[in-house]
């Protein structure tokens, strides 16, 4: 549609192919890949467009825990290299902790806004190379705050 040579195509292929470590996996079935090796194609897949604002509605619901942790991983860095947008749809508060920027809870039927406030966990975690800050005192009075307004 975009009228893209085909060398370019590749080009890009290869590299969001990389940027996903799915490097000499391109032609591969769908079927010949593990779950996780989906997931990540289909990030590439979106960011091979270059979208301004990436839409993720529970993309790791149906991971299990080593692929998704790396898988959140490669999120961050993905959003810490392009700083573009990336609304993340999560029903798991730890998940929206450690990869949000900024958390907005919502209510249930009829799904009003009931909080809004940023996170700053994604960038610690970024700039120490260390997700252990889910074990601190901030991360868990955060938790516990929002599994409340959950509740409520």
């Amino acid at each position: 549609m975009r009228h893209v040579a085909r060398q370019t195509i590749a080009k890009e292929v290869d590299t969001y192919l990389a940027e996903v470590k799915l490097d000499g996996w391109g032609d591969k079935k769908v079927f010949e890949l593990s779950g996780g090796m989906k997931q990540r194609a289909a990030i590439a897949s979106a960011l091979i467009n270059k979208p301004e604002i990436l839409l993720m509605d529970e993309p790791f619901g149906a991971l299990d825990a080593l692929t998704k942790n790396q898988m959140q991983n490669l999120i961050r860095r993905i959003w810490a290299k392009s700083h573009n947008t990336i609304f993340f749809i999560t029903h798991d508060v730890d998940e929206a902790l450690l990869l949000g920027s900024r958390v907005v809870v919502m209510s249930k039927h009829p799904g009003r806004i009931v909080a809004d406030f940023p996170a700053p966990f994604t960038s610690d975690i970024l700039r120490d190379k260390d997700d252990d800050i889910r074990y601190s005192g901030d991360f868990m009075a955060k938790r516990k705050e929002i599994l409340g307004m959950i509740r409520r």
